[in-house]
């Protein structure tokens, strides 16, 4: 008898697939009647990458959506019984993500082929079709990713969604000297830069904060004291707040909210640093080897503080790009060391379940890899 796991993977990828050719399909057919009979350049203004970039985030979205209502169920979080209001926002925050990652993304590569072909432009039915290729490579990996979401994939997805949203802010700057300032500068200016700074900011915050429900969902549920549910809200409160301090820091931008703006980024350090102090405490199976890391990232941006003042070794922006790399490091490595927790916790209760069967009962096939994956939060 064919395995059902093995059905619903091979059902999974087929569906992919159509995503993905109904992708190629709308989006090259929008290219070619944007672009018609004139010959467009790769990047810029009107360009194919443009057509490519704007209609991804709009597929990309589209089809984690669909990954998500694929899921059904296996969506809700345990954490907090299968809320329809917060599971709304952890799909928003997941389609926002891809949709931004295309977008950058794409428009960065495209900007890169110009370069390379220098003056080369596509006619319309070679951009359609390069286009619709974008479209059907964005439909089709959105919907898987949705889908087959975890925390370790997520926290993938946070990284990579900022890195690209924040060097595609630094590559675009009209001021080549925004360095000179501070970080926050990038989101001073009302260009593509400005806005994908501060884009990049808002929605990595929303998927912070989607974060916390992935990372706490197994440990709320497994929780048999009011302390354990207690050290449980306050870990899954202080992911939350970091992902809403991120959100408020691209709300306001340092030109028009200073103060705000400057509360914002201070507090989300706070936090950051009010979690490493309490880790153990509130996770009490976490590595010490994780804990350890926490102390060394809080001291290094200590030292890095009193270099720009008051001594003076470098400028703000330094000390920003450090504490912020620090900072989503930490928060990555911790995600991906809670689901470990939450792993090595349904190890244990299937081993104690194997152990409570009567001798001789018929064995119970070993759970697949497939099995191991849904379990995560």
């Amino acid at each position: 008898m064919s395995d059902p796991t093995h059905r619903a993977a091979v059902t999974s990828e087929s569906r992919a697939l159509v995503v993905g050719s109904a992708g190629f399909l709308v989006l090259g057919v929008v290219a070619f009647l944007l672009v018609w009979r004139e010959p467009v350049p790769l990047s810029g203004r009107g360009s194919a990458g443009d057509i490519a970039a704007l209609g991804t985030a709009v597929l990309g979205a589209g089809a984690a959506v669909a990954g998500c209502v694929q899921r059904g169920k296996s969506w809700s979080l345990p954490a907090r019984g299968g809320s329809r209001i917060r599971n709304g926002i952890d799909i928003a925050g997941l389609s926002l993500a891809h949709a931004c990652i295309f977008l950058l993304g794409w428009l960065a590569l495209f900007s890169i082929f110009q370069r390379a072909f220098i003056g080369a432009v596509l006619y319309p039915l070679a951009a359609a079709i390069l286009v619709g290729t974008t479209g059907a490579i964005s439909a089709y990996t959105a919907y898987l990713s949705a889908l087959s979401m975890t925390a370790y994939r997520l926290s993938a997805l946070l990284a990579g969604f900022l890195v690209t949203g924040v060097l595609t802010s630094m590559l675009t700057a009209e001021n080549p000297q925004w360095w000179q300032e501070n970080l926050s500068a990038l989101g001073t200016s009302s260009d593509v830069s400005g806005v994908a700074f501060n884009f990049t900011l808002i929605v990595a915050g929303v998927v912070v904060t989607t974060l916390a429900g992935y990372a706490t969902a197994t440990l709320a549920a497994t929780a048999k004291t009011a302390s354990a549910r207690h050290q449980v809200r306050v870990l899954e409160g202080g992911i939350v707040l970091i992902g809403v301090f991120l959100a408020g820091v691209g709300l306001f931008p340092v030109d028009e909210r200073f103060g705000i703006h400057t509360l914002v980024a201070s507090g989300m350090v706070v936090v950051f640093a009010s979690l490493i102090v309490r880790i153990r405490a509130l996770v009490p199976s976490i590595s010490g080897t994780f804990a350890a890391l926490g102390w060394v990232f809080l001291a290094v941006i200590v030292v890095a503080a009193v270099l720009w003042f008051p001594v003076g070794y470098y400028n703000l922006t330094a000390v920003e790009l450090i504490a912020s790399s620090l900072v989503f490091a930490w928060l990555i490595v911790l995600i991906r060391n809670l689901a470990a927790v939450d792993a090595d916790q349904f190890g244990a209760d299937l081993q104690a379940r194997r152990l409570s069967q009567p001798t001789g009962a018929a064995a119970r096939p070993a759970p697949t890899a497939t099995d191991e994956t849904s379990a995560e939060p």
